[in-house]
């Protein structure tokens, strides 16, 4: 080992490793149970739980059991939101020494730390401001950004961070771009939806105004969009003998079938809350699932494996 290495903390990656991997998944899964307990607060009437901000209320910085389960939904929600903003510092503490050698590793820790206070604040602002569903809506937003971050994050610790190169035919590409926006415009159409219907969080919070059933039928026109570039990119990918295009067009097919079925069961059900919830944990593989399919179009370098550093001829002084 060397001196330099000795010196260092055992937790601090020195080299992009599995270590390295599992510190980005963790990122990953944290970031998707931030929305999924986020959406538990909303859809359990909880949004007032803790009817202030920093303070859960006056004269308490927790919950009271007098203020009951949804006291202790929302104030669950603020610690999970405190556990993700210390792991993502650590995160961005390990990668230190990356700091040069893999900027693009330690740039996405640092955004994705930054994104912990800035939702905190505008979680702040949606208590202060009774749920007003715009602030909601704007509240939701990042975290979905930071999803499709955390699964970037992810794959880019398969490769040594060379710029990478596309390995598709130029309509594939296109197709591949085409769904990962069309994704973005589904998310944006079901916060909005989210925003009419009747999980507003609270029995006084307003909704948006805008007509249901209008902004159901808008939001599935992208989704069938998404659909069929993705039946169609998986045709392309078989076509041109991808395997990595291959799997990742049909992983987010079958995640798309499956949110399919949760979603237009929802609507016509009457949006029941278990249906809802399945739906909000299906919507952060959709985002998971489009941005490797953005990413499968591409050829990085990837890392040398343990058995070709250890094959490496080693110098030694004379």
């Amino acid at each position: 080992m060397k001196v330099s290495d000795m010196s260092k903390s055992s937790w601090q990656a020195t080299e992009v490793n599995r270590y390295v991997y599992w510190l980005a998944v963790g990122l990953l899964l944290l970031q998707a149970l931030i929305v999924f307990t986020g959406a538990a607060v909303r859809l359990t009437g909880s949004g007032l739980g803790c009817p202030n901000w920093p303070m859960c209320t006056d004269s308490s910085l927790t919950n009271t059991p007098e203020m009951g389960i949804h006291g202790f939904i929302e104030f669950g929600n603020r610690v999970l939101g405190v556990v993700l903003g210390l792991y993502s510092l650590f995160v961005v503490i390990a990668l230190w020494s990356l700091r040069s050698t893999r900027s693009d590793l330690f740039r996405m820790a640092v955004l994705l730390f930054a994104v912990v206070p800035f939702q905190a604040i505008l979680g702040g602002v949606t208590v202060r401001t009774q749920l007003n569903p715009w602030i909601v809506a704007a509240h939701f937003i990042p975290s979905a950004l930071a999803v499709a971050l955390s699964a970037y994050m992810v794959k880019r610790t398969r490769d040594t961070g060379a710029n990478p190169r596309p390995i598709a035919s130029r309509t594939l590409v296109t197709v591949a771009w085409a769904v990962g926006i069309l994704c973005a415009i589904v998310v944006a159409m079901g916060v909005l939806v989210t925003g009419a219907g009747p999980h507003a969080g609270d029995e006084i919070s307003a909704r948006n105004g805008l007509n249901t059933l209008l902004m159901s039928r808008l939001h599935a026109i992208p989704v069938w969009l998404m659909t069929a570039g993705t039946i169609y990119g998986l045709v392309l990918a078989r076509k041109e003998k991808l395997a990595s295009a291959t799997r990742a067009f049909t992983f987010l097919l079958i995640v798309e079938v499956a949110q399919g079925i949760i979603g237009y069961t929802q609507f016509f059900t009457g949006l029941p809350v278990p249906l809802v919830m399945a739906h909000i944990a299906g919507l952060c593989l959709v985002i998971t699932a489009a941005v490797f399919v953005v990413d499968s179009v591409y050829q990085r370098d990837p890392l040398p494996t343990s058995a070709s550093r250890n094959a490496q001829p080693e110098t030694t002084s004379a």
